[in-house]
């Protein structure tokens, strides 16, 4: 399960690769591939590497289709950097319209420090139960559970300095498993699990880079208190508020100044104890808008 997770972590913080980006320089020049992006003679930009570094700063100097000429003014260019506009440079000569949002139609891509919005799960659970006899009480077997569940929360984001961010969230947060018929008085009924909980999680968040694509790493924890629960493995009684170690990665992918998407996959490990050991992974999406 854990492979699964890596797997998933990765292909979230893989880069995309629409932004518009250089293709080829030589000596001062550079040839640019807009890749749909508008841009217009005169503005500037910052050319960042994959990791979210600026490296350099060209100006526009020619504009033809969805290719540009860009005059290199600051730094070391390299093929494959893409493009980020320079704060207030927009469409400043050239007749065209502004390569991306100026102040005065919204701000530029992610510039606030805060978001709400909403963000819904899907989980993979597990757990191992150490199921007991029905008439005497002793340990019988151990037994393996599985399932998946659903989540919705509330999101809330702000940034407390460059590149670290937090994150909370708040809502319900479902897990479900199940195994063989092996619980219940008489040990033939299925194993099951299935409780939803009322959930508070806390996360800091390290932010690459400052385009409006951009990958995450982080961790924290969950407080979870159960809203309902049925549950023929466990006895009803024990399971009772918890917690839960939260670590993962993901994308906010800022669509315009006034909406961000939240993109994560998250692995969720429970408290051990002496009966039952469970954990999940969940991968979320939502959206979110300045606060």
């Amino acid at each position: 399960m854990m492979r699964v997770f890596i797997v998933l972590l990765a292909l979230c913080l893989l880069p995309e690769s629409y932004a518009a980006e250089v293709v080829k320089v030589k000596g001062k020049s550079a040839l640019i591939n807009l890749n749909g992006d508008p841009a217009v003679i005169g503005d500037q930009f910052y050319l960042v590497t994959a990791d979210g570094k600026r490296r350099a700063l060209i100006r526009i100097s020619k504009v033809k289709g969805d290719k540009a000429i860009g005059k290199i003014t600051k730094g070391k260019a390299a093929a494959g950097m893409t493009l980020e506009l320079k704060s207030g440079t927009g469409g400043s000569s050239g007749g065209g319209s502004p390569s991306y949002p100026t102040p005065s139609s919204g701000g530029s891509f992610g510039d606030k420090k805060s978001y709400w919005g909403a963000i819904a799960g899907f989980s993979m659970d597990s757990m191992t139960v150490n199921v007991r006899d029905g008439t005497t009480g002793a340990v019988r077997s151990t037994e393996s559970l599985s399932g998946s569940a659903f989540s919705a929360k509330g999101l809330f984001d702000y940034e407390l300095f460059n590149s670290i961010w937090f994150r909370g969230t708040a809502g319900l947060e479902g897990f479900s498993a199940a195994g063989p018929s092996a619980c219940g008085v008489a040990n033939n009924e299925a194993c099951t699990a299935s409780i939803y909980y009322l959930s508070f999680d806390f996360l800091a968040r390290y932010v690459l880079g400052k385009g409006n694509f951009r990958p995450w790493a982080g961790g924290g924890v969950g407080l979870l208190f159960p809203a309902s629960k049925e549950s023929t493995a466990l006895d009803s009684s024990s399971i009772s508020r918890t917690n839960v170690i939260i670590l993962g990665g993901g994308i906010d992918w800022f669509m315009s100044p006034r909406l961000m998407i939240p993109i994560s996959v998250e692995y969720g490990l429970l408290p051990k104890s002496d009966e039952v050991e469970a954990s999940w992974i969940a991968v979320r999406a939502g959206f979110a808008v300045p606060f």
